[in-house]
């Protein structure tokens, strides 16, 4: 089954990222893009065509296929065993936007240290 949504696609490509021991400097660097960018890809938050993601699976020597698809556990839920179970898409839809604001500060804690 493909993934339907650019935060699957974007855990995926993070995972191969981990694989081959790579930084999202060093993919974003291959691109081209400035690592906010590849920082949104990978969080799902922008959008990719398939030029792009041809590209990012070349660089990743791996196949499109692997990047669409989509694995057991959806990309958006990580564990929070130590809250408790999220378990409705209110409380999930809130914890992922504390998730993008954290993401956003480092981004700008990054901004601040260059």
């Amino acid at each position: 089954m493909y993934a339907m949504d650019f935060a699957q696609v974007g855990a995926n490509i993070q995972n191969k990222l981990s694989e081959k021991e790579m930084t999202q400097q060093s993919l974003a660097d291959a691109l081209g893009i400035s690592k906010q960018v590849m920082n949104k890809i990978i969080k799902g938050s922008k959008a990719i065509n398939v030029n792009e993601l041809a590209r990012i699976a070349d660089i990743l020597n791996t196949s499109t296929d692997a990047l669409l698809t989509v694995g057991t556990e959806p990309a958006t839920v990580e564990s929070l065993s130590f809250m408790g179970a999220v378990d409705d898409e209110v409380t999930r839809e809130r914890v992922n936007l504390i998730r993008a604001a954290v993401d956003e500060i480092h981004m700008l804690e990054e901004l601040l240290d260059d």
